[in-house]
């Protein structure tokens, strides 16, 4: 069994977990908010203590969301810093993954909020990688809903779907990440593998304009 390190920091609830070999999963977690800059290294160094003098991660999992951008960036640069010393990938994987029903391996459908008036539907087959989510307005969002069979969950707290159908939030977890990878086929483990870590992006960057001009010279009058 391999040495693997995994870290979920795309959603508050946030955890670190490590797997040597045979030996029992070893995590911590902690809510990071808006600092996972600050939070994340303590327990990060209490786990990497753990790995026996002598021997090395043989990989490091990192969940991309969607969720926090600045938290699987923060992630991603981390775990880049140890795979040098480790000589070891680092794996962008989604967390949509790293989830109960993920892991019961029940065809599913993933949703959340994607803001700015839109939601988004990720479908997932049977322990397979998610699709790409589509991006959807509330009616086509609430008919795709009603019209699917398969498993509905979200990792968004705040989601709340229309009339009296129940939504299932799950937390993803370092720990599940683990599970998940252990879980994948070879080939969708290779498709990772040849992926560069990346946070999952719903939607291109809102890019501003700049204004024309030099800065230090705009809305002065000519004389």
């Amino acid at each position: 069994m391999p040495n693997i390190l995994a870290i979920e920091t795309s959603y508050p609830a946030a955890s670190i977990s490590l797997k040597l070999g045979e030996q029992p999963t070893h995590s911590e977690c902690f809510e990071s908010h808006r600092q996972q800059n600050q939070l994340l290294f303590s327990p990060l160094k209490k786990l990497l203590e753990l790995i026996p003098e002598g021997e090395k991660l043989d990989l490091i999992l990192i969940g991309t969301g969607p969720g926090s951008y600045s938290g699987s960036r923060i992630s991603i640069a981390a775990a880049q810093g140890i795979a040098v010393a480790h000589d070891c990938p680092v794996v962008g994987q989604s967390s949509f993954l790293a989830t109960p029903t993920w892991l019961t391996g029940k065809p599913s459908i993933a949703v959340g909020d994607a803001r700015r008036g839109s939601y988004f539907i990720a479908e997932i087959a049977s322990h397979s990688l998610p699709q790409e989510p589509q991006l959807m307005e509330r009616d086509a969002f609430d008919q795709k809903i009603n019209q699917s069979s398969d498993a509905i969950f979200s990792l968004d707290p705040t989601l709340q779907l229309t009339g009296d159908q129940p939504l299932p939030q799950e937390l993803a977890s370092a720990e599940q990440h683990i599970e998940a990878w252990l879980t994948l086929s070879e080939e969708n483990r290779k498709t990772q593998l040849n992926t560069p870590p990346a946070p999952t992006y719903l939607r291109g960057p809102f890019i501003t304009k700049a204004k024309p001009g030099h800065p230090l010279l705009r809305g002065k009058v000519k004389k």
